[in-house]
């Protein structure tokens, strides 16, 4: 096996070189497989893609990148920079593009990703066998080691669990993480409701929506007083699905105020950061370091 073929060929190649750059990598690998000598890892069939975050290709990779770059940011803000011996998990990795983007800076044995859909799961795996993809039940416990991660990361996966499991898995990173390790997580933003009501008003006004899942936000916090009044409470805001992918009591759209962290999760971790800034971010960033 020569070394353009070794597991750690991305990581040797690319290690040196600057975020930007790194983009330009990955965008080019959307439709070149091999760069400098070095297999990429593949990407999932489009649909696919789409189904997981509503988008694919480059637009995907662009979008992942801005988290990538916010993480790394608040990591060396906080005292713990991002290094090669990094031990890092992405969970509700879908098929595997935020880990993807962590392979020059982090050695690929300590990247992780966590998914619940075994056929995300499966995606995920055949296009970068470089790293760990491991499944996991819909709750905690994972069968992992306590104090295993030195980071946590998770895109898009808190602005859908309801309070209830949030909770749980909220306590399950706190357990995986080591001492000052850091959670990056996203959730919806206030703004949401606001969003939400415009869909129903487009609906209403015989308009066709843009995207199925505009749908299901039309039938979320349908009394928008309500909701931003809970909002201004401090209070978890859940509004649970009825429709397909997930018709579940659990799962649905979700909007966690600062406040609630604080109130719910400051014994476990200090907050160090809840940007919402949709000019940097689409959804709110909550960046936590454990404490102990």
């Amino acid at each position: 096996m020569n070394h353009t073929d070794s597991i750690s060929a991305v990581f040797e190649t690319f290690g040196g070189i600057s975020d930007e750059e790194w983009l330009q990598v990955l965008v080019s690998s959307v439709h070149i497989p091999e760069i400098q000598g070095v297999t990429m890892p593949s990407f999932p069939p489009d649909d696919l893609q789409r189904e997981i975050h509503g988008h694919h290709g480059e637009i995907s990779i662009h979008e992942a990148h801005v988290f990538f770059r916010e993480i790394k940011a608040y990591c060396a803000y906080a005292g713990r920079p991002v290094r090669p011996e990094t031990t890092l998990l992405d969970f509700g990795c879908g098929w595997g593009r935020i880990a993807r983007l962590f392979m020059k800076d982090i050695r690929p044995a300590n990247l992780y990703g966590a998914e619940t859909t075994d056929r995300f799961l499966m995606a995920a795996r055949r296009a970068n066998p470089a790293l760990n993809f491991l499944g996991s039940g819909l709750v905690p416990p994972m069968l992992l080691t306590p104090e295993s991660f030195d980071l946590i990361t998770s895109w898009s996966v808190f602005s859908h669990l309801d309070e209830f499991l949030a909770g749980h898995w909220v306590r399950e990173f706190h357990r995986l993480l080591k001492p000052g390790g850091m959670l990056v997580m996203t959730t919806q933003s206030r703004r949401f409701i606001a969003f939400c009501a415009e869909q129903r008003l487009k609906r209403a006004s015989g308009i066709r929506l843009e995207h199925p899942w505009h749908e299901v936000c039309a039938d979320s916090f349908i009394d928008e007083t309500r909701a931003n009044a809970e909002f201004e409470a401090g209070r978890f805001l859940h509004a649970a699905s009825s429709k397909p992918p997930q018709p579940q009591s659990h799962y649905g759209e979700a909007i966690i105020p600062r406040n609630y962290i604080i109130k719910a999760w400051g014994g476990l971790f200090r907050l160090i950061e809840y940007m919402d800034n949709p000019v940097r971010l689409p959804q709110v960033l909550i960046v936590m370091q454990k404490i102990g």
